[in-house]
């Protein structure tokens, strides 16, 4: 499969970052505000399957239309739409099988569903957006998945020798640059910008810790554990060119750092590895869908 070259304007929490999860139902967020977890339970009403045509490069986005049923996705692979529907992150999937398959996917439901949307918590949105997209993969993919609790690597994230570099949060307006880049939307707390051959923008406005926390963990692809202490909201852009020092070659002369260098010299953090219980969701079964 030829590689993914570009990833635009990937918010924090919901493509490829994982979130909260409740193991009874698959891909729950709990509620922390309800006396019982909700149940989710929206289907899409139509939905449109194509796989994606080969080229040399591919421009990937998806995302739902923010309250509502409506689900655009461009050049999705099996693993993103699966770490789309449970919340999590590419090494908490087992089991895929080696596809070359991309996917172009659009699904709704009905006005009612939308009206459903816009009335709950933030939580139980995604929570039902979630369930919509397992239920059709479940439909047109045929997939069958479980739960396991395997021992994996982890990180702790400290703060390092002088501390903290991240600036408090001002209350400064968004350019209109950023803004007409969001097309319109809510822009998140925290976001990716940029392109892989180059390098990408980590870009914060008012994240808290956990927004950090959930960014760090999709990018190093293992779960990372907030030990600094930090409490605040933050505002910072902070500029790297792939993950690890260590898979750079010794003759590499590439002046952005790695984000694990970047996080130390420019946010005042560091990680540190170690191991703790993973969540694996486990795939029995899935099929390459039949297009319509």
């Amino acid at each position: 499969m030829s590689s993914v070259r570009k990833l635009l304007l990937l918010a924090s929490g919901w493509m490829t970052i994982a979130a909260p999860i409740t193991f009874a139902q698959a891909g729950a967020v709990p509620d922390v505000t309800a006396s019982k977890p909700y149940v989710p339970t929206l289907a899409f009403d139509v939905a449109s399957i194509r796989e994606s045509a080969v080229a040399d490069s591919y421009d990937v986005s998806g995302s739902f239309a923010p309250h509502s049923s409506s689900l655009r996705v461009t050049n999705f692979d099996a693993m993103n739409l699966l770490s789309m529907a449970y919340g999590v992150r590419w090494d908490q999937i087992s089991g895929m099988p080696n596809w070359s398959a991309m996917f172009n996917i659009q699904a709704k439901s009905d006005s009612a569903a939308d009206e459903r949307l816009a009335r709950l918590s933030k939580g139980q949105e995604r929570l039902e957006q979630q369930h919509m997209l397992q239920v059709l993969l479940a439909d047109r993919f045929k997939l069958k998945v479980r739960w396991e609790t395997r021992e994996g690597p982890a990180y702790d994230l400290l703060l390092s020798k002088n501390g903290s570099k991240m600036q408090e949060t001002k209350d400064k307006p968004r350019s209109p640059e950023e803004i007409k880049a969001w097309g319109g939307q809510s822009i998140p707390p925290l976001y990716q910008r940029g392109d892989s051959r180059v390098g990408f923008d980590l870009v914060a406005h008012g994240c808290s810790m956990s927004d950090i926390v959930e960014t760090l963990a999709g990018q190093f692809g293992h779960p990372v554990i907030d030990k600094t202490g930090l409490t605040g909201k933050y505002d910072f852009i902070l500029r790297y060119h792939g993950t690890l020092l260590s898979d750079r070659k010794a003759d590499d002369m590439d002046p952005v750092p790695t984000l694990d260098t970047a996080i130390q010299n420019q946010l005042g953090l560091k990680l540190k590895p170690t191991k703790g219980p993973v969540q694996i969701l486990v795939i029995d079964h899935i099929e390459k869908p039949s297009e319509n």
